[in-house]
């Protein structure tokens, strides 16, 4: 439901202070843009407490999946079978992979999912307020 009028607006993100703050709260999923010009991360099923003027969706695979997980393994451990290691086809994929490697993928995929919807935003004729 993206709108072809108000084009290169800059939204404001009243939840986050800076781009930090934002990229450490970036999310998969529905996004609007408010009446307002506010970005808040939603559900696609609770368009009631917002005037919504926008919307945007950022999907790169199955919800709860380990999409972003396996992207990180396959550019930071490419000598790792991400599917044999960690036993995709058994629950608890990520406590497995903590259990290897900690949690070094947490900032990569902050940042992925931030470039998504940056470019989302963008195609939709938006900017954030960050650049």
């Amino acid at each position: 439901m993206l709108s072809l009028v108000n084009k290169n607006t800059t939204v404001t993100v009243p939840w986050a202070d800076t781009k930090e703050d934002f990229v450490l709260g970036v999310v998969d999923g529905e996004w609007i843009i408010t009446k307002d010009n506010e970005l808040y991360p939603t559900s696609p099923y609770d368009d009631t407490e917002y005037k919504i003027k926008d919307s945007i969706s950022i999907y790169p695979g199955l919800i709860g999946s380990t999409f972003w997980l396996r992207a990180f393994c396959e550019e930071h451990h490419p000598e790792i079978d991400f599917d044999t290691e960690f036993k995709t086809d058994e629950p608890g994929v990520f406590a497995r992979y903590q259990e290897k490697f900690g949690h070094d993928y947490e900032e990569w995929v902050h940042n992925q999912v931030y470039n998504r919807v940056k470019e989302e935003i963008e195609a939709a004729g938006y900017k954030l307020p960050w650049g």
